[in-house]
Parts: structure tokens; sequence; C-alpha cells
């Protein structure tokens, strides 16, 4: 089950057998948030099975709001949306808590607007902090899931604290949240009187929507406290319940798609001079470079790119790791603009997590692409993904003589997904990869099945061949995952086994290991003590971890 953006944090007591199997028993302890706002969660276990969605329409505005944290703007002096109770959804679920949230929302031919009103008993007691992008899990926040396409299966989650820092991340129906992409939008945050103000720009050439006369979307807000730890959203996420089955309906009268229209030539040059002496230099070193990308949407909802000898020197470096003395290889995130651009389609279902493979497409294997073209998008219920690229990297530093020495690597990606419903698909997965006269070639499919509103299962299976450059022989090995988990306000039951046979290969993947077939199983009951007699207590939850394996 993905959690979302919880990050919750309980007390917990574990015992732990070192091996290949383990156990672990846990007692889980949450204190009540403040009495004036408890609310008796609800015991029926269940989601509530209505399918009938809450519908917003936004305001068109003439003028855009500056995004300065204080809401001022003509777009905001109408009454706020009518959300409705925020309820918590972390730690437990169905609280009503003190701090009420008020949300406008506006747009124009350019953008849409967003505005939070975050109202606190305690005003002195928010927490937040000026730290880099992506870093305000332990700050207090408010934040929006917009479903752009309004297919249940890729939302875009912008968070803002009250300094303003951003936090954005991609969340596909195959159960993963991103934070990797760094999207192009505006927020700016202010503490004041009465809490905090937050304010958003979300440029529409961002995200992927269809445009048209009535344009419909899905949308959720939600807010962290940081002090009490308690996660609220509108609408109410029920146990075993995730954004796609809870966004409500968010409606735009005349939205026109942007479609991107790029062109980013790049031109370097660089000269190195050595001493040769005290007093004489010694020849100059000229090295000059020159490069280009593009890209064209071909509808509002399907984007073309292509790179010639790509300039990523803008991106980002690499966030510090200890390297030293790690069992699994170490995992850097993917920043590099070309590769990020509907990125989320690449994802098979179930990865990451506690299992093996945790990227089926890490495009971080691509080191150093002389040239690159990628096709994504959608058209009704299918999305797809192309990718191909040539690496310079993957022959340059081996010696003079040994097979591959010199080559470039080509990565040839195919990747087709049909949706079944929110939070629900099949799809397909073919990677190609050639390097001097070796290849790796795998196929496969995945499927993400809502069985009930408590119920889901995921599953992959992978086949691959391999060559190694320099040998005639070829190899062949398969790869699969099932998982299946199970969630209501008492009980929680998650399982899954992987197998992985030694010959298994997957260039374009990041893998901790191959040769094992291994499975875990969690298991947590929850009991609810009685608020009146023990209003310090409000959940006892035990729980087993076990997981065992063969390496072979």
């Amino acid at each position: 089950m993905c959690l979302g953006p919880t990050r919750s944090r309980v007390a917990r007591l574990w015992l732990h057998r070192q091996g290949t199997a383990s156990l672990a028993l846990s007692l889980s302890l949450v204190l009540p948030i403040p009495a004036t706002a408890r609310q008796e969660p609800s015991r029926t276990g269940d989601a509530d099975a209505s399918t009938a969605r809450p519908e917003l329409r936004p305001r068109r505005v003439q003028r855009a709001p500056a995004i300065d944290g204080i809401l001022d703007d003509d777009a905001w002096r109408e009454a706020p949306l009518q959300t409705g109770t925020w309820k918590s959804y972390s730690p437990l679920h169905g609280d009503v808590i003190p701090q009420q949230t008020k949300v406008w929302m506006a747009y124009d031919a350019d953008s849409i607007y967003l505005a939070f009103q975050c109202d606190d008993p305690e005003p002195g007691s928010i927490k937040t902090s000026v730290t880099r992008r992506d870093n305000i899990w332990s700050d207090d926040w408010v934040g929006v899931s917009l479903d752009a396409l309004g297919t249940g299966q890729v939302s875009y989650h912008f968070m803002v604290n009250p300094s303003g820092v951003q936090l954005d991340m991609l969340n596909s129906a195959a159960g993963n949240e991103d934070e990797s992409p760094d999207y192009v939008w505006d927020s700016a945050g202010r503490r004041n009187a009465s809490g905090y103000a937050v304010e958003m720009r979300v440029p529409l050439q961002t995200i992927r929507f269809r445009g048209g006369r009535e344009v419909r979307m899905g949308v959720l807000f939600w807010r962290r406290v940081s002090r009490t730890g308690v996660s609220v959203a509108w609408p109410a996420l029920e146990p075993g319940t995730w954004v796609f089955e809870k966004h409500a309906s968010l409606v735009f009268d005349g939205l026109q798609a942007r479609p991107l229209r790029e062109i980013i030539p790049f031109t370097t040059y660089s000269r190195n001079v050595l001493r040769d002496t005290h007093a004489e230099w010694g020849p100059a070193d000229d090295e000059a470079e020159a490069g280009i990308s593009t890209k064209y949407g071909v509808t509002s909802t399907i984007t073309l790119e292509a790179t010639a000898n790509p300039d990523f020197s803008q991106v980002e470096s690499d966030a510090f790791q200890v390297e030293v003395n790690q069992r699994f290889p170490v995992f850097f995130s993917e920043k590099r603009p070309f590769f990020m651009e509907g990125s989320g389609i690449f994802t098979l279902a179930g990865q990451s997590g506690d299992n093996s493979l945790q990227r089926a497409v890490h495009t971080r294997r691509i080191v150093d692409p002389l040239f690159g073209a990628k096709l994504t998008g959608s058209a009704g219920r299918f999305a797809f993904g192309t990718l191909t690229a040539l690496d310079q990297a993957a022959g340059r530093d081996l010696p003079a003589g040994e097979p591959g020495a010199g080559e470039d690597q080509l990565f040839n990606v195919l990747r087709g997904q049909f949706s079944l419903g929110p939070s629900n698909y099949v799809g397909g997965l073919v990677v190609d990869t050639e390097f001097a006269d070796g290849f790796n070639r795998v196929i496969g499919a995945d499927l993400s099945w809502r069985v009930t509103s408590t119920q889901r299962m995921s599953a992959f299976v992978l086949a691959s061949q391999s060559r190694a450059p320099g040998t005639a022989e070829s190899r062949s090995g398969i790869g699969a995952q099932a998982g299946y988990d199970y969630s209501t306000q008492r009980l929680v039951l998650t399982g899954f086994a992987e197998h992985y046979d030694p010959e298994f290969r997957m260039d374009t993947a990041f893998i901790n290991r191959v040769g094992i077939t291994s499975g875990w199983g969690f298991a947590q009951y929850s009991f609810y003590p009685d608020k009146a007699r023990y209003p310090w207590l409000r959940r006892i939850s035990p729980f087993s971890f076990t997981q065992g394996g063969r390496d072979r």
C-alpha cells in the first residue's frame, strides 16, 4: 500500500532475530490530539463505497494574483471553496483537528492558482524552516494532489511549508511517489496572526491535461501539523484508499492546453594551460562543445523530445551518500530534465519498497548520452512511452583490446499501459540494449488491481535474454513479483513474493540482486481503547514482520 505524504512516527518496540527469516513484534502507541477536537474513527473497517464525488469549480480571473504569501488579491476576495470537514489519515483515520484550512482556486489562460489560509489556535507553535527543495517533511505543510488527466493513473503532488519551500512528486497508479521531478511552478508562504498562508501558481505548460469547453481533473488537498504528527486531507482518505479513489472532481470552463514548443541550443568553450617551467606556459588545450535539445507537444497529452550532445551542467549535484560497506548498490535519483518528462509511465506495479527491483527503467544507467529521443503521452485510456538513447560512457573506460572497448551502448525502451479504472491498469514493457556484439533484451507485463475498497493486488513478470560482448552463448532468465494488501481500520495484511533467476539481467534496471527467491509478510491488528477512560491512549497496534528466502 502506498502511504503517501504521511511520514508519521510512532513508538515501536522491536524483537528481531538475524538470519534468512526474521520475526518482528511491535507495540505502537499514538498520543491523542486535543480533546476538544477528537472524533472517534469509524470502526466499520471499509472505505466509503459511494462513487459520488464532490465537485469544485474554480473561478476564472482576468488578473493573476501576486504569489507573495499575502491573500489580498482580487482572486481571493470571494468565499473559499466549500471543502467540508478535513479528516486525519495519519497516524489515525477520521479525527477532526482544531487547525482549520481554507482553500481558494482560480485560473486563467496560462496557469492554475491556489491559496491556503492555514489557521492554528497556537500560531507560535507552527514549525517551518528555510531548507532545500523536497526537504520539508518534518515541517508544517499544506498541498494539493492534482490528477490533471482525470484518469486515476498519474497525479502531481505539490506541497509548500510556511516559508514557501516546495516539495513536488509524481504519483503513479503503480503505487509510487517519486520525488525526483522538479517541476516549474511558483510558491510563497508567510506566517500571519492566525497561522500561515500559502500561494501557488502552476503553469498549464507544467502539467498534461486535455483542453476543451469543460475540463475535468481530480483534486485532493492535504495538510500536516508537525507538532502533533497528524496529517489531514479532504476528501477524507479512509483505510486502504489512496488519492486516485478519493479525488474530488475539479471542473474548468473553457480551459485550453498549451502544448510545449522548446528549442534549447547550447555551446561551451574551455581552454586549459599548464606551466612547463616557472617562467613559461605550455601549449593551450582548447575544447569546444555544442548541442541542442528540443521539446514538441504533438498534442496537449503527447510530447516528443530529442537531444543531441546534451548539456546537463545545470543539474544539481547528487546528495551525499555513504558508499562504504554497502550490501546493495547506491541509488541516485534522476534529475536531468530530458529524462524526467513523462517518467512515471516507465514504472512497474509493485517495484521499489522492500523488493529487489527498485526501478525497471532507471535512466541514470544512461551515463553520457550522445543523443536521445523520447515520445510519451496518452490517448484515451492508453498511455505509452518510448525512449532511445546512445550512451558514450559504456566502453569509454574499458582497457584497449577488451570486448566493447571504445564502443557506445544503444538503449531502446517501449512501454504501454491500459487503464482499467482509477488505480487499476495492465501494462507491457519491452527493453533492448545493444553493446558491441552483445545485447540484453527483456519483455514483460504488469498488473495493478484494486479488488475491493480494502484489497489491492500487483504483479509483474519479466523474461530476459542476454549475451555478453565477446561471447557466443546467450543466457535467459525470469524475474517476477506478486503482492497483496488488505487494509481496514483494525487489520492490515501485506505480503510480497519475488523470484529472479541467476541468469536474469536487465541493463535498464536498478535491481539489488538476482538469483534469489524470497517473500515477506506483514500483519497488524489495532485496538482502540475507550477514549473516555484512557484519553491519553488512542491505539495499540501489535504487528509482526516475517521475511524468508533462498539465495542461489
